[in-house]
């Protein structure tokens, strides 16, 4: 599959899909299921090519660009949409999830992976856990954003998908050092600080400054709102490079510059035509990283399913992520409709996806690599596949039901 096939699909898929995304079929029938669908049709009536041409493709320098800048673009855009009160909002649920939960979910993977898979390394039982532990609001938006919905719910798992994904990065990024052989004290050293140090540097640099520059030309009138929104992965790709550069981390980069834009941009037309990009663009790109997903990827995962794998991939979307968030929750007062919902909806989408990508292109030649990586990718393949349809399709219903039987608490309930 070539990028010409893989964009003319995703044209075609997003006005067919679009053309019934308001109505009844799109509150049950979410715009990923469509797209990993089609993926992984086009896998089995042979366009994708294969296992061994899925494999292929995965390794070229194409899908490389694509995986570094794509996630470098989304890492940005989750966290310029961060209001940084919102950490501080409703006696601070989100980070309640992010500091106890994320890293309560973690441990549990890891240790389920270890019952599971035995004799596996124990960087493929790590990664395992950490790639699959950030969430995916768009998965379960029909949910999420029901205007009934209240900010309890809805914008405390806004806050935790944004930022999970780039919390968990920093330990992805050191075990694929360690794994490939670069575990020395001083190259571990030196890794740490090109990722906590010099990366969030760069990138908060680039950011503020990219962000004051587009905010200035906004004002006087200098930059029309096309570029304005178009500035988004621009200052992605140039934090992601800069930071790459001088030895830091492009990703934690992105990210970091995906922080500063509140600071700067407040709540201006350019936060806006940014919200707007986030919407609307970067819908384009994580629609074309679902159809090579089913296209890509399930075509090597499947031939290594087997029952732990999906034993694990249940735990992974159940107790893994649900105990960690319960527990996180003791003592804010919520009611256990508002507690399960919030445990539910831990969907893992795009960020796992593409942390695998990463997985399987700097872990290739590791030792015992390839093992472990048909392991980690049948892991989070099949856990993945799942979450895009079961939360899918029961984001909408568990919607209607907690709004329907709401305790008397309203918004707490």
């Amino acid at each position: 599959m070539d990028a010409y096939d893989v964009l003319v699909a995703v044209a075609l898929l997003i006005v067919a899909y679009g053309l019934v995304s308001g109505g009844r079929i799109g509150r049950y029938v979410t715009g990923p299921m469509v797209f990993t669908a089609a993926g992984a049709g086009l896998a089995a009536i042979g366009l994708g090519g294969g296992e061994g041409a899925a494999a292929t493709e995965i390794a070229n320098q194409t899908m490389r660009l694509l995986a570094e800048f794509g996630l470098a673009i989304l890492l940005f855009t989750d966290a310029a949409r961060i209001n940084p009160s919102h950490l501080k909002q409703e006696e601070n649920l989100p980070a309640r999830l992010l500091l106890a939960g994320l890293p309560g979910a973690v441990l549990i993977g890891f240790l389920a992976a270890w019952l599971l898979f035995p004799g596996e390394a124990w960087w493929c039982l790590a990664l395992i856990a950490l790639i699959l532990a950030p969430t995916d609001a768009a998965l379960a938006q029909s949910a999420i954003a029901n205007p009934q919905m209240p900010e309890t719910v809805s914008q405390t798992l806004n806050v935790e998908s944004g930022l999970n994904d780039g919390l968990v990065l920093p330990p992805i990024l050191i075990v694929f050092g360690i794994a490939a052989g670069h575990g020395t004290e001083q190259g571990i050293a030196a890794t740490l600080a090109g990722h906590l140090i010099l990366g969030p540097l760069a990138g908060a640099a680039i950011g503020y400054g990219g962000g004051w520059l587009v905010r200035r030309a906004a004002n006087r009138r200098e930059m029309t709102p096309l570029f304005q929104r178009l500035s988004a992965p621009a200052l992605a790709v140039i934090a992601y490079a800069g930071a790459e550069a001088i030895g830091g981390n492009g990703f934690i980069a992105a990210f970091a510059a995906g922080l500063m834009m509140p600071l700067t941009l407040h709540t201006d037309a350019p936060a806006r035509r940014l919200e707007e990009f986030a919407e609307a663009e970067a819908g384009i790109l994580t629609s074309a990283l679902f159809l090579l997903f089913g296209a890509l990827i399930l075509p090597i995962g499947v031939p290594h399913w087997d029952f732990a794998t999906l034993l694990y991939a249940v735990l992974s979307l159940t107790l893994v992520r649900m105990l960690p968030v319960a527990l996180s929750l003791v003592g804010t007062g919520l009611g256990p409709g508002a507690v399960g919902l919030l445990a539910w909806f831990g969907p893992r989408g795009i960020a796992s996806v593409l942390y695998l990508l990463l997985a399987v292109q700097a872990l290739g030649g590791a030792e015992g690599g390839q093992e472990a990586l048909e392991r980690l990718t049948s892991v989070v393949s099949l856990t993945v596949f799942i979450s895009i349809f079961l939360h899918g399709l029961s984001a909408a219903p568990l919607a209607a039901l907690y709004l329907r039987h709401k305790g008397p608490r309203g918004r707490r309930g």
